[in-house]
């Protein structure tokens, strides 16, 4: 059946695997797919309803009574001739037609069990891609604070040196010793934040959170791209476990309607009886009977009406469902085209720029063509700027982590560029 044979490749169907994913990223996925108790749990549900299917395709149990009748006052078996001890059997035989639909339905259900497991896997999938890049951006960030803490101290020796030699003043220095220290309380800031996504990231995994996790992953340079928006779109179509969802339940609700039909068409009943009159001639008797449809009126009708009500609500279900798959699809592609041009800006444009602005502010400061100020500026904006490229590389791994997890939810968050790190001198 359909059904069946729906929910067996769903139970077996492999974590989503990339050929631009990381090799710790893909192993990662892997082990949590394995690991994951709510993938466990649904899939053990979507097992037990598969054990739905044969029950409801069996006839109904026959019914075997035992009875006796007696002639006269006295105990007179074997001695009248209405005396007998009676054995009857009673099977009944639904139209034919009916069992098979039953057993569809069941199937269906089976299947709607089926994309629930799916739906786990793709969170799973999705929630350790978003914790993974969380991670990597915090570690990231934290090496980036250490580049510009040695930067710093550089930068006091400049200071230092020029001050020695009267040609710079004391301020320089002392400013250039406080955005030392005041790095130090970042960096704080980033190992918190790697922890805490590291905590997130265990917790997926089912690991111990002491357990290390030694990420040798990069977000800069960063190497986005956006996937074709056609292959997209159809490929969610394809792979939605709630639009999956919705046409199993299309359909269940139609073979409903084919079964609310043969309602009206009588079921059978065969009967069968054994006398015993001791020692007297033995007696048996065979009979067929058929239900008869009286009340179709009360009965069989109102139940057509609701099935054929069912039937039309999940074709308007499938609708819906389809167009909720497509906005949050669209969206999230919109997202990641944003994402990915600014990406493109940052390690094409603004990080150079940066840098080249920082040479020539030290070279300017060092020979005095410019205060102090201009060398704090520049190397503040630089580093500001390379944490947001971190951070927007982040955001794109995390937009495509939704868009693959075909989430029906809104997108969240905002379209703006992402704002410059709290790193960023205070002027």
């Amino acid at each position: 059946m359909r059904g069946s044979v729906l929910l067996l490749l769903v139970l077996v169907l492999p974590p989503v695997a990339r050929a631009d994913d990381e090799p710790e990223l893909t192993v990662l996925i892997a082990e949590a797919v394995e690991r994951s108790p709510e993938i466990r749990a649904a899939r053990e549900l979507a097992e037990a309803a598969l054990q739905r299917i044969r029950p409801s395709e069996a006839l109904p149990d026959p019914m075997v009574s035992l009875g006796y009748q007696n002639e006269g006052g006295s105990p007179s078996l074997g001695t009248e001739t209405g005396t007998w001890l009676q054995l009857m059997a009673q099977q009944a035989f639904p139209f034919p037609g009916k069992l098979k639909l039953a057993g569809r339905i069941a199937s269906s259900q089976g299947a709607e069990a089926g994309t629930r497991a799916e739906r786990a896997r793709l969170g799973v999938e999705a929630a350790v891609r978003r914790a993974w890049a969380t991670l990597v951006a915090a570690r990231e960030n934290g090496s980036t604070t250490d580049e510009q803490i040695a930067a710093w101290k550089e930068i006091a020796e400049i200071t230092k040196a020029r001050y020695s030699a009267g040609m710079g003043n004391q301020q320089d220095l002392l400013r250039a010793q406080s955005e030392r220290t005041r790095l130090e309380q970042q960096k704080v800031r980033d190992e918190a934040a790697a922890d805490l996504a590291l905590v997130e990231l265990s917790r997926i995994l089912l690991r111990p959170v002491e357990s290390s996790l030694a990420s040798g992953s990069r977000l800069l340079p960063a190497k986005v791209s956006v996937p074709a928006r056609a292959a997209v779109l159809a490929e969610a179509e394809g792979a939605s476990p709630e639009l999956k969802e919705v046409l199993l339940q299309e359909e269940r609700a139609r073979l409903e309607v084919e079964l609310a039909r043969k309602a009206f068409s009588p079921d059978f009943v065969a009967q069968a009886a054994y006398m015993n009159r001791a020692g007297l001639p033995l007696m048996w008797s065979a009979s067929l009977g058929v239900t008869v449809p009286l009340w179709t009126g009360s009965k069989q009708r109102p139940l057509l009406a609701e099935a054929v009500g069912r039937e039309r609500a999940a074709r308007a279900a499938e609708e819906a469902v389809r167009a909720r798959l497509r906005s949050s699809t669209e969206a999230r592609l919109v997202r990641l085209a944003q994402l990915a041009r600014e990406a493109r800006i940052d390690t094409e444009g603004i990080l150079v720029q940066d840098r080249l602005s920082v040479d020539a502010a030290l070279a300017s400061y060092t020979s005095g063509g410019v205060p102090f100020v201009t060398v704090l500026e520049a190397l503040g904006t630089l580093f500001a700027d390379r944490r947001a490229a971190v951070d927007r590389v982040a955001d794109f791994l995390k937009t495509e982590a939704d868009l693959r997890e075909l989430s029906l939810d809104a997108v969240a968050g905002s379209t703006q560029a992402a704002a410059p790190s709290s790193s960023a001198p205070k002027m």
